[in-house]
């Protein structure tokens, strides 16, 4: 697992005191099921360095990676552009980026937004992507359910995560069911998933290895 990764197992959740302190608060917390461990070591959640440059580049400048996302494709990715994306990604606001690294190598990419009008928050919305190489390996469910399960891990007061696909993305949607995620409702050409803190994830289904291209 990478040095850049971020601290984000904590093993006192899930198992110690239901009561945590965020910000002078007391807080009910639901015991969380931990990932196994052959999980939680093959993913690493990072912030995008300058060095990543090239595969950020090359995996985003792509328009079929755009298809279903809520901006358009720019159009061409270049150098210059890849490295300003990669700085607004790491300053610090309301929102947490996450380069994916699988078995060492970047494969993606995790985002969370935390719904502001509450603090601490207690809700957010979580989007993420893929490079096209990385597509139909069975990366994406896990994936998803662990960056979950590490949110829920690190800020006690989050009770929800939303995500949206598109309604014609049948993949993504197949994906997020997989890794436990519930339909809410439609809004507009956006399937909206659901997950709580107290959802219990099927980490037995998501335990099968993958093999990379290459």
């Amino acid at each position: 697992m990478s040095g850049r990764t971020d601290n984000h197992f904590i093993p006192e959740l899930g198992t110690g005191n239901p009561l945590e302190t965020l910000r002078g608060k007391q807080i009910a917390v639901t015991k969380l099921h931990q990932p196994p461990a052959q999980v939680m070591a093959r993913y690493c959640f990072r912030p995008w360095e300058p060095e990543d440059t090239e595969i950020y580049q090359r995996m985003l400048d792509d328009a079929e990676l755009w298809r279903y996302m809520p901006e358009d494709y720019p159009g061409e990715i270049t150098t210059e552009l890849a490295r300003t994306l990669i700085e607004l990604s790491r300053q610090v606001s309301h929102h947490k980026v996450r380069a994916v690294e699988y078995q060492g190598r970047v494969i993606g990419q995790m985002r969370m937004q935390w719904k502001t009008d509450v603090t601490p928050p207690q809700s957010g919305e979580i989007s993420y992507w893929l490079g096209r190489e990385h597509w139909g390996l069975g990366l994406a469910a896990p994936m998803i359910a662990l960056f979950s399960w590490r949110c829920f891990s690190i800020f006690p007061a989050l009770s929800t995560i939303i995500a949206r696909v598109h309604v014609e993305n049948m993949a993504s949607q197949r994906v997020l069911e997989r890794a436990g995620w519930q339909r809410v409702r439609v809004d507009g050409d956006w399937q909206v998933f659901q997950m709580q803190r107290q959802d219990v994830i099927d980490w037995s289904s998501l335990n099968k290895p993958a093999s990379l291209p290459g």
